[in-house]
């Protein structure tokens, strides 16, 4: 504990309740037991998703953990001075480094816990290297190696009460980075420079860099229809707008907000009828995510886009952090993913329309939690194009 302010380690993270814990693991042990496996094998790289929903650690870098149907848990991580900080953070008592090389570390794991002839599922062994699962394989062929990933993730759609706080915690976040650019943007910055204001609109407050996929155009002469996903020393001018695609995380868990901003002039007509569409085609799916709504209807929605003369570039609707299902409009190249909504469940809308000759588009957007009523926002930024500088 410190003198100062009395808080010990534990108290400087995020924790769910113990009783959110309790619901995990009931869940994921059930459906282990229905698959008739005695562990899971968690493969996950910096900010997996996985490791984190069952331990409370978030990896920094490629880690492990071990998931037994009986007894505790034990996370395995990749760097050797990480190890204060990540047991400062996991709710299991057992984190340690797996060394050199994580392969040698999980075998002799796996021996000790008498796993060697039992059935053990692989979260994801789609993900994992090949050389993991064909090595894994190797050293116990008297074990079966089996794919776990899609069971695991089916549990986790569905989001806790608890969950969506911290999803809102992101919402939150995302916003300060919209107000942040609305404040600050104006002519004579350049990309490098809007990334630096959509930072700072967030770091303070205890978000994580997600995706900030940024561009800029000039209105009357566009070159530029979707946000890029690097950002260059183009100089904004007056007359220029600035398309967004932004993520922040908080604890683990992300939501998605677009927004344009136009600089020192209104909007020209073209760009309106493109915020006009998008947004119409936004409210069109958003109304519409109720429990029992499928994959079709959602592209029904979207048809607007298409009705008004434009298409489009991206999907227009995908799972919370990019997650399944991912959905085009009738004129996208995206395939039709089956899916159907859940209360709970918590995707990103985000319709981006753009001229047919590939040179105007914007996005505009949000992430909504499915509700008997239609989808919740997760954010309070409002649904508008502001004029900046």
């Amino acid at each position: 504990m410190n003198a100062r302010t009395g808080l010990t380690d534990q108290d400087l993270f995020p924790r769910f309740s113990d009783g959110e814990y309790a619901r995990r693991y009931r869940a994921i042990r059930e459906a282990m037991q229905k698959e008739n496996l005695d562990a899971i094998l968690i493969s996950g790289a910096r900010g997996s998703s996985e490791v984190h929903y069952l331990s409370n650690y978030l990896p920094q870098s490629p880690s492990w953990l071990v998931f037994p149907r009986v007894g505790e848990a034990t996370v395995f991580i990749h760097f050797f001075n990480h190890q204060p900080c990540a047991k400062a953070q996991a709710i299991t008592n057992d984190v340690r480094w797996y060394g050199p090389a994580p392969l040698p570390t999980l075998a002799e794991e796996i021996r000790r816990r008498g796993l060697t002839k039992s059935r053990i599922g692989l979260v994801s062994m789609r993900g994992m290297a090949y050389g993991h699962v064909t090595e894994l394989q190797r050293l116990f062929p008297g074990a079966e190696f089996v794919e776990f990933g899609p069971q695991f993730g089916r549990i986790r759609r569905v989001r806790s009460d608890e969950e969506l706080i911290y999803l809102r915690r992101s919402g939150y976040l995302t916003d300060r980075a919209c107000e942040a650019l609305e404040e600050h943007l104006r002519p004579g910055l350049t990309e490098q420079d809007v990334l630096s204001i959509v930072y700072g609109g967030y770091i303070k407050n205890g978000g994580d860099p997600g995706i900030h996929f940024i561009a800029t155009t000039n209105m009357e002469n566009p070159d530029r229809f979707v946000p890029w996903q690097r950002q260059t020393p183009r100089v904004l001018e007056e007359g220029s707008v600035v398309i967004t695609e932004l993520t922040v995380s908080y604890w683990g868990y992300s939501t998605q907000i677009h927004r344009p901003f136009a600089i020192g002039k209104e909007p020209t007509p073209l760009y309106r009828n493109l915020f006009d569409t998008a947004l119409q085609c936004y409210e069109n799916i958003r109304r519409i995510c109720k429990p029992g709504t499928t994959s079709e209807q959602i592209i029904a929605a979207s048809g607007v886009i298409e009705e008004n003369g434009f298409t489009t570039y991206d999907s227009v609707f995908h799972g919370e952090a990019g997650k399944s299902p991912e959905l085009g409009t009738r004129s996208a190249a995206h395939p039709v993913e089956p899916w159907t909504l859940q209360e709970n469940m918590v995707h990103v809308i985000q319709p981006n329309p753009i001229t047919k000759d590939f040179k105007a588009g914007l996005q505009l957007g949000a992430a909504v939690i499915v509700k008997p009523d239609g989808g919740e926002p997760l954010h309070n930024y409002p649904f508008k194009f502001p004029v900046c500088g």
